[in-house]
């Protein structure tokens, strides 16, 4: 009893920092950041699906990209003449899942309105933005508590707990987190520790199709969040193999039409929008900007330089795992980090801070983070792993600061 009063003590000290550190952040964001605004830089095309969605009811950014000055870079704006609209070449699954918040702000606002309060309803106000960004923090908590369910299944508590932690507090992942939780890197997070999860829960039981199928739903979703989830599914793979070295068939058959039928239909929204705005259901709106057959391999070392508790990580990765964590899974796990690790080298840019488009997937180094402690645990002691999980944080968060600290003092005021 009292070890379980003071993990949940534990874990509602975490909560409470990250809150601190996100107001904290917000309130720079806010006062100190390039445009005094919230939904920035390829944020502000993410939520141009929201407002439009909303307050439109269509897919017509023209009312939107008005306030894409000194926001947002204007180059993606490009008009398709086939639709006669304006292109948004990002996907739409981040602004889907930031409605709620931002359709239930829209009907506050309106009531107010009735009463004679003289509100704007634009979109890109003030109160408008802020719920919503503190609705996409929640969302990316949401994930970061699912990741501890999946580590606390599989691994003691406390090495669940301080995986977590460090994957939260002590990877570039903080800087998507905590400041730009207007981007779809820490949405997309959540999204990808979804499908980890529920597929997970598929290695475990796979002859319960819901799960099959509440995977394949997990999959479409990260998949319209950001388009490069999609090679996700390669989580599956071990699985597959597994139950045809078993001869289970029908449990095959059966999941994987659940599982393919529910990815598709899932993602129906963003083959919609892409027919709207580019006159195909199917697309690629990016054009040739990866390099498919020439990567640049040095990107993975600036990894572990923003990162270098991931280094932790890869050696619990390389070391014996519990026998409750079916192998297959394990070598799947490794499977889709090469995959995104392939993609991320395949573009011609690291991506900003932290190679960002790989901190999505932190959460599979998760996996092999609370490995690693447990061994550590195993050979010399608790000490040694909170230690490394808090050098780690250290780091990760001088590294941070150094990286805002420059801007202000360079240019007077934070390229949020």
């Amino acid at each position: 009893m009292v070890l379980v009063s003071s993990q949940k003590r534990l874990m509602t000290l975490t909560v409470a920092v990250a809150f601190a550190l996100f107001a904290a952040a917000t309130f720079a964001k806010l006062f100190l950041g390039k445009g005094k605004a919230l939904f920035v830089s390829d944020g502000f095309y993410y939520y141009s699906y929201t407002v439009s969605l909303v307050l439109d009811r269509d897919l017509d950014f023209s009312n939107q990209y008005r306030f894409n000055k000194g926001w947002a870079n204007p180059r993606f704006t490009r008009f398709i003449k086939k639709t006669g609209r304006l292109e948004n070449c990002f996907g739409i699954g981040a602004g889907l899942l930031w409605l709620p918040a931002f359709s239930f702000i829209h009907l506050g606002v309106l009531t107010a309105k009735t009463i004679g309060l003289p509100l704007t309803t634009t979109g890109y106000e003030l109160y408008y933005q802020l719920p919503t960004y503190l609705w996409s923090f929640l969302l990316g908590l949401l994930g970061m508590g699912l990741l501890y369910r999946l580590l606390v299944e599989v691994f003691e508590q406390r090495h669940a707990f301080w995986a977590t932690v460090g994957i939260l507090f002590g990877t570039a992942l903080s800087n998507y987190a905590f400041l730009h939780a207007n981007m779809s890197h820490w949405v997309s997070f959540a999204c990808a520790t979804a499908y980890l999860y529920s597929v997970f829960q598929v290695y475990r039981r796979p002859e319960d199709w819901r799960w099959w199928l509440i995977s394949g739903i997990a999959l479409g979703v990260a998949a319209m969040v950001r388009y490069q989830n999609a090679a996700l599914g390669v989580l599956i793979v071990g699985l597959l193999w597994q139950l045809i070295r078993q001869g289970q068939w029908q449990t095959l058959a059966v999941g994987v039409i659940a599982h393919i039928a529910a990815t598709i239909v899932t993602f129906l929204p963003q083959m919609l929008a892409w027919r709207a705005l580019y006159g195909e259901p199917v697309t690629n709106p990016y054009g040739n900007y990866v390099r498919w057959l020439s990567p640049n391999f040095s990107y993975i070392l600036w990894l572990f330089v923003y990162s270098p508790l991931l280094l932790l990580a890869l050696w619990g990765f390389v070391r014996p795992f519990p026998k409750t964590l079916p192998t297959a899974f394990v070598v799947s796990v490794g499977l889709a980090i090469l995959g995104q690790l392939y993609v991320n080298c395949a573009l011609p840019e690291l991506g900003g801070y932290g190679v960002r488009r790989m901190t999505d997937f932190f959460p599979y180094f998760g996996i092999a983070l609370a490995n690693a402690l447990r061994i550590l645990d195993e050979q010399k002691g608790q000490k040694w792993s909170l230690s490394l999980v808090g050098v780690g944080v250290v780091i990760n968060w001088l590294l941070i600061a150094n990286h805002y600290l420059s801007q202000l003092l360079s240019g007077g005021h934070f390229h949020f």
